[in-house]
């Protein structure tokens, strides 16, 4: 829609639509609320993540410091646009509705629900609960390309 809008010509354009805004908490609630059940929860603290962003051991310290500016300074969504280079898009096309988070979740939990791998039995937890993977998980590189 946006890549032959000769309104973003030159200009940053940006996707955030109102329903989408949503925090970590308020997304896995969301989820919870998709699949019936209550996932586990850690709390981590600015502090802890603080403290280990200064340890300098790679790559922890850089996670702790790249989640710290994410969740707690919220450097995704705290920002205002207002260079004449930004522009939103649902102030391009403010007759098109965009597809919720929700809407999303909705399409994924049928998938996993179809899935008999998928679907165990139901995971009770209280927030003073901390889940221990039983596995160790995989390492995968992710890489970004700007152009």
């Amino acid at each position: 829609m946006s890549i032959d809008d000769d309104r973003t010509l030159n200009k940053t354009v940006h996707f955030q639509p109102p329903s989408n805004l949503l925090n970590m908490n308020e997304m896995a609630s969301l989820w919870e609320t998709k699949i019936g059940r209550v996932l586990p929860r850690v709390t981590i603290t600015e502090q802890d993540l603080l403290q280990r962003a200064q340890e300098m051991r790679i790559p922890q310290s850089v996670v702790a410091a790249i989640t710290h500016d994410i969740f707690i300074n919220g450097c995704q969504i705290n920002f205002s646009l207002d260079k004449t280079t930004d522009v939103e898009i649902c102030s391009l096309y403010p007759n098109t509705s965009f597809r919720t988070i929700a809407e999303c979740f909705d399409d994924f939990a049928k998938k996993i629900s179809d899935n008999e791998k998928a679907v165990s039995k139901p995971v009770t937890a209280s927030n003073t609960d901390i889940f221990v993977p039983t596995a160790k998980p995989e390492a995968l590189a992710i890489t970004a390309i700007c152009t």
